[in-house]
């Protein structure tokens, strides 16, 4: 009886991983666009915004531009409602409202994202990167700032410097955390020169991303000959990682027979292209 029960739920695990390979990279990819949207907005859109109406909203503004320029009267640049009924004066409206007229909260946004843009073509010059340097210097002598800001640095320029990008594409296989056991990473460096002259070899740091969250993970320092290089993107390393092992690149899928199924397993693996078109049928 047990075994005739076994099936169905074999079918439905497979079922709910394929689906749940499926839909996690979009639903992370979604989050990710979340997350990003939201700083953006909040911390550099809203406060851009924010200042926006203060200035439209100061005595220099109402004095300079909105009387001289825009030709606005007295009663238009407070926030009471005028209740003369005059004909002129019968769509007076507070003067913050108008203010938010002509700076919508869209704005802060737009500015925000060209200001973002601006700040990256400036600092990938010359005399950008020599301004960073100078901003980077003063930073590092402000107490506790100092301490944080060169590791947050490091990560930041790990994950988006393009000078970065070669090693970070080395994916490779390394026997982790035990002899036997193989886990996948990005070779990062050449690690330590106290540890290669003690080993008296080449050593290399991986970083070993988790599952199914790879912006965390291990560092290790192993010995170059005990890694496989793997003829994978990083990308394709980072599907297998968050998909539990599930979505394995076509070139790698075993050939059928050349190892003996797990019990109840069956064929479990998925091909990394098939996840963009939806699960095989």
């Amino acid at each position: 009886m047990a075994k005739t029960t076994s099936k169905p739920r074999g079918s439905l695990m497979r079922a709910f991983i394929t689906g749940l390979a499926t839909l996690l990279p979009t639903v992370l990819t979604i989050i990710i666009i979340t997350v990003s949207y939201n700083f953006l907005d909040e911390k550099i859109a809203q406060p851009i915004t924010g200042l926006i109406r203060k200035g439209f909203s100061s005595e220099i503004a109402k004095e300079y531009f909105w009387k001289d320029t825009v030709k606005l009267q007295d009663w238009q640049l407070d926030e009471a409602i005028d209740d003369s009924g005059l004909p002129e004066r019968a769509g007076d409206i507070p003067f913050s409202q108008q203010v938010e007229q002509i700076s919508p909260n869209w704005l802060g946004f737009i500015i925000a994202i060209f200001l973002v843009l601006a700040v990256g073509i400036i600092f990938r010059g010359v005399l950008g990167r020599q301004l960073l340097k100078l901003i980077e210097g003063l930073i590092k002598r402000i107490p506790f700032i100092k301490i944080i800001y060169p590791y947050a640095k490091q990560v930041t320029e790990f994950f988006f410097e393009e000078k970065n990008k070669i090693e970070y594409d080395t994916a490779v296989a390394v026997q982790y955390p035990r002899m036997g056991i193989w886990s996948l990473g990005f070779v990062t460096s050449n690690g330590f020169k106290t540890i290669q002259e003690k080993h008296g070899g080449p050593m290399v740091a991986i970083f070993i991303p988790s599952s199914p969250t790879p912006i965390t993970g291990y560092t290790i320092l192993v010995p170059r000959d005990e890694i496989i290089p793997l003829d994978l993107s990083v990308d394709e390393v980072l599907r297998f990682t968050i998909s539990g092992g599930v979505i394995v690149p076509t070139d790698e899928i075993p050939q059928m027979g050349s190892a003996p199924d797990l019990k109840g397993t069956g064929d479990l693996s998925v091909d990394s292209n098939s996840t963009e078109d939806g699960p095989n049928a």
